[in-house]
């Protein structure tokens, strides 16, 4: 099945098959680990398929709780009191439906699919980076991580002003809380969605748990968090992060088009790893000033280097360097003990010494054609 899942109709023929093989709903959940079918990427080209998975981190599969947090809905504008993302106020079950038995289970209707498929996928996230690298393994870095909370349907609006909400997105977020940060994975409604719904696009999900890696192997190492950088430095941070988070969405998927799965035509190429890049005058211009900058513009060249490095090195092998290099890239980058300026050149040869020298050179020559001069500005 591949891409044209259009909004209206995808979803019966699925819930029938549920139907066809699981007996009647249980009325009496257990706790994990469970056998869960959910809808799942099968390779590229945007091809999913009705799978089924074990979601090893479960406690409990009745309120979708585990070591990885929770998955809740909230009726309210996330931002309309600043109590309910600081304090995780108001925040409830799913009214979730399955069918089956012992511990095999599938979703009834569309509201419990999306709600399997979000935790599956930050699950899934999870056991890529732990696997690659134990130091990026967050259950053994955040105390808090059962607290985490993946909001479906999450409603926000664009800006303290704004009429409208965020629709079609997903993101990561971070709030200071009285007893320490809350981790927040929200999922935004997909209206207007025609293929691959975006809840059930593993890649989008991934892309943001990779975000929570950054904060807390990067961000969190940042001693000068309280100090100015320069809006070049910010811009390329947030560039990089944004194709950090990409490639680590393709590593989950095996797909490069991971992201137009979700919406197909997003201009040539696009957000698509297999399709090479390099920095364009107007790119660099927007992230030294600022203006019309978009984080993901950048980032959709780094992510193309990556994708580049990873097919002649081997993408685990490129993967693995790439936590070392955003494990010590406070220290690397100089953000550890000062304030720095930071710029393509500066993240490339972070990323070299990560690599060492039995694949730094072919890396370099990669990095050398997306940004060239461009790279230090």
């Amino acid at each position: 099945m591949k891409n044209r899942i259009l909004a209206k109709s995808w979803l019966a023929p699925f819930l029938s098959l549920f139907l066809l093989g699981l007996a009647s709903c249980s009325q009496q959940l257990p706790f994990g680990p469970v056998n869960m079918m959910v809808i799942q990427p099968v390779g590229p080209g945007c091809q999913y398929e009705i799978g089924t998975v074990s979601l090893q981190t479960i406690e409990n599969i009745s309120e979708l709780r585990g070591l990885l947090g929770r998955v809740v809905s909230n009726p309210n504008d996330l931002e309309s009191d600043p109590n309910i993302l600081q304090m995780g106020l108001g925040f409830q079950s799913l009214d979730l439906r399955l069918s089956g038995a012992q511990n095999s289970f599938a979703p009834l209707d569309k509201n419990s699919l999306l709600g399997v498929s979000l935790y599956y996928a930050i699950e899934k996230g999870h056991f890529l980076f732990k696997n690659l690298d134990p130091a990026a393994d967050l259950l053994s870095v955040v105390s808090n991580m059962k607290e985490t909370l993946l909001v479906q349907n999450a409603i926000l609006k664009n800006n303290s002003d704004a009429k409208d909400f965020y629709s079609d997105n997903a993101a990561y977020v971070q709030v200071p809380g009285n007893e320490g940060p809350r981790n927040y994975f929200l999922h935004f409604p997909n209206e207007g969605i025609t293929s691959l719904p975006l809840g059930f696009n593993s890649g989008v999900l991934v892309h943001e748990y990779a975000h929570m890696v950054v904060q807390y192997l990067f961000h969190n190492k940042r001693s000068e968090a309280g100090k100015t950088l320069s809006t070049s430095s910010e811009n390329t941070l947030a560039a990089f992060e944004e194709g950090f988070a990409d490639y680590f969405a393709f590593l989950a998927t095996n797909d490069p088009g991971f992201f137009h799965c979700s919406f197909p035509g997003n201009g040539s190429g696009g957000r698509d790893l297999s399709h090479r890049k390099t920095l364009t005058p107007t790119e660099v211009t927007s992230i030294k000033t600022g203006i019309d900058f978009d984080s993901h513009d950048g980032g959709s060249v780094w992510a193309s280097v990556q994708y580049q490095i990873g097919e002649s090195i081997g993408h685990q092998e490129n993967g693995r360097s790439l936590i070392r290099f955003i494990n010590n890239l406070a220290s690397c980058s100089g953000l550890a003990s000062a304030q720095a300026s930071i710029n393509f050149d500066v993240l490339r040869n972070c990323h070299l010494q990560a690599l060492g020298s039995a694949y730094g050179s072919r890396a370099q020559q990669l990095y050398q054609g997306a940004f060239g001069a461009a790279g230090g500005f």
